[in-house]
């Protein structure tokens, strides 16, 4: 490809060559001078021709190399395609699919395939992100616009956990249980921060105002963001692997709109937390207790976001 191209700009460029003649650029004035000023000034004419063709045949050359990096980018696997949405998911992780429909496991009645859905989700979309890492050119995967999925206010979850004092060990879930089934999830309230436009959320709520923040991180793979999470009223983050999986938004015919953000419609994540806030003396500090939660959530709206309780709060 690029010898061809080589060979068209320099056929574009080099004039095919004529016989000398007196002609001649005067170099102070740039006034052709010579026995045949008509032939000269064809000459002029045929060389800014050339030189105005050269332009546009750079430019489209330039913007066919860029559209065709945007488009090998872009351009995932039948496998990877899997996570761009809940009908495909179901097919990679079956433990995500009853009777044909998209269902996360109850921790409480079926812990085992609860932890085998999440831990196999996280691990699957590891193996994919690196197949993608391998695949794709790093200068396009470097070039592409930035744009992260959207999120939804509202959240469902499932989950489980445990916490310590140093003395003791118990659940953080309602009624001392080790899991969380279908709770509202502590991200409830997210909401874009305005001054970021949009590329990092806060979790808004009322008491504390803003509970946490929380930044989605593009990846190669336009339907997986890797997310990081800063609690304001604990020591609360979340470590690797968290993903959040984006959908396509879809057109009148039911086809994906590649060129629109995506929507977030699961998150997978392990959260851990080294402190809990607490008055000591009137003022707030932060007291030592160590939390490990490992969640799966879920967008909700109107009679959809009915729950079974509150989950864990950071």
């Amino acid at each position: 490809m690029k010898a061809r191209f080589g060979m068209a700009l320099t056929m574009a460029v080099a004039p095919r060559r004529e016989p000398r003649t007196s002609c001649a650029l005067a170099p102070a004035s740039g006034v052709l001078s010579g026995a045949r000023p008509e032939r000269n000034r064809l000459e002029l004419i045929r060389r800014i021709s050339a030189m105005f063709i050269f332009s546009i045949r750079t430019a489209v050359i330039a913007v066919a190399v860029s559209a065709s990096s945007l488009s090998s980018a872009a351009t995932l696997s039948a496998q990877s395609e899997l996570l761009c949405s809940p009908e495909g998911l179901m097919r990679l992780i079956p433990q995500l699919n009853v009777n044909g429909q998209f269902t996360i496991p109850n921790p409480n009645t079926d812990l085992q395939t609860f932890l085998s859905a999440q831990q196999g989700l996280s691990n699957a979309i590891d193996m994919i992100l690196a197949q993608e890492n391998i695949s794709q050119n790093p200068s396009d995967v470097g070039s592409l616009p930035s744009r992260p999925l959207i999120f939804a206010s509202n959240w469902l979850s499932s989950e489980v956990g445990i916490q310590t004092d140093g003395k003791n060990l118990n659940s953080p879930e309602s009624g001392g249980k080790f899991g969380g089934y279908r709770v509202q999830s502590f991200l409830t309230g997210l909401t874009p921060v305005p001054l970021s436009q949009g590329s990092i959320y806060a979790i808004k709520q009322s008491n504390p105002t803003y509970q946490a923040l929380v930044y989605p991180m593009p990846t190669s793979h336009p339907c997986v963001n890797r997310l990081f999470l800063a609690a304001g009223n604990t020591a609360g983050f979340w470590p690797t692997p968290t993903y959040a999986l984006g959908r396509y938004q879809l057109d009148n015919n039911g086809l994906p709109m590649r060129d629109k953000p995506l929507m977030t419609y699961l998150i997978v994540n392990i959260c851990l937390d080294l402190g809990t806030p607490a008055v000591i003396n009137r003022q707030s500090v932060l007291r030592p207790n160590a939390m490990i939660i490992l969640a799966l959530h879920w967008p909700c709206e109107g009679s959809g976001c009915s729950n079974n309780g509150i989950g864990h709060k950071h």
